[in-house]
């Protein structure tokens, strides 16, 4: 199993949940959150003044999906959620070691 954690712009999320879901994505975790990469955040003017945003919002996305999968979701994120703008995002991949289900104690590719 792997886990897929993936920061993206906010206004894609229902584009990247629609394609993650015609792909067999049966399930996700969604968080906003802000942060900064190579965009070092900007500045905004409100009411005349002007200010500086160092962290900028972003949707971060976690999915647990099976390995035969996986591709298929980092490919699905990649496209979807690319604007060609500074600031799209990242995904990371990170291997799962075990997983269960709290309901019906299901482990691993059955909890999924």
């Amino acid at each position: 199993m792997k886990l897929i954690i993936a920061a993206i712009k906010p206004f894609k999320l229902d584009e990247v949940r629609e394609a993650l879901t015609t792909i067999g994505v049966r399930g996700m975790m969604v968080a906003e959150i802000k942060g900064f990469g190579l965009q070092s955040g900007h500045t905004e003017i409100y009411r005349g003044a002007e200010y500086a945003v160092n962290f900028v919002p972003k949707i971060r996305l976690e999915i647990v999906v099976p390995d035969s999968l996986a591709d298929a979701v980092v490919e699905t994120i990649r496209t979807t959620a690319k604007t060609d703008k500074i600031g799209d995002g990242k995904i990371f991949v990170l291997d799962v070691q075990h997983a269960v289900r709290v309901r019906t104690g299901e482990t691993d590719d059955d909890a999924l």
